[in-house]
């Protein structure tokens, strides 16, 4: 019996270093698992302030963006009213230049009156390119698109009817110079309706 009980605890104190062992490495791998419970915790804290900041960011930069397209059409529509004004003031007085030859349009051997519609086609081609060339490059807010696509054509439209008109005075084309008469005060009411 003696044996058995020796035996018996020596088995005892086999099983319980083997435990010892068992638990003291579970208690490590704990100890480990906190640890790094911490830190992956003070890592979303890190990044939930990173995230703050960037919205912060973000926000002050949609801002910037809003306050600089405000601007930008600010400065636009200066640069535009001041470019069309110009464009409609020119072409207003070159129309002007053409009534005051308008009666001798049809006296086609009239050298004044031809020299009088070259210089008009070439004052209209250069007023043209003058307020295509002020927009070229430009961005175009919304609100101005439709109008600026109106005045595009509608300089592209006076600058080919002065060159029709001059070419049929200079072939002595009666039925040309009528079509580019009446072209050009169709033009003119339109120069008329925009304000």
């Amino acid at each position: 019996m003696r044996k058995t009980i020796i035996t018996i605890m020596a088995s005892t104190v086999v099983l319980s270093a083997c435990g010892n062992d068992k638990i003291q490495q579970l208690e490590e791998k704990k100890s480990t698992l906190k640890t790094d419970n911490r830190k992956l915790k003070q890592e979303v804290l890190d990044l939930e302030d990173k995230n703050k900041t960037y919205k912060q960011k973000e926000s002050g930069i949609n801002s910037s963006i809003k306050q600089i397209k405000k601007e930008s059409t600010s400065q636009f529509t200066t640069q535009y009213l001041k470019s069309s004004t110009r464009f409609i003031n020119e072409t207003k007085t070159n129309i002007s230049s053409y009534n005051k030859i308008n009666k001798n349009i049809t006296k086609f051997d009239d050298e004044d009156t031809k020299n009088e519609l070259e210089n008009i086609y070439q004052n209209q081609k250069t007023i043209t390119k003058k307020y295509k060339d002020e927009m070229e490059g430009k961005s175009i807010p919304k609100d101005y698109k439709d109008l600026h696509k109106s005045m595009l054509k509608l300089s592209t439209g006076i600058e080919n009817v002065f060159k029709d008109l001059n070419e049929a005075f200079n072939k002595k084309d009666k039925k040309g110079v009528e079509k580019s008469i009446n072209q050009l005060k169709s033009l003119d009411n339109e120069i008329g309706q925009i304000k």
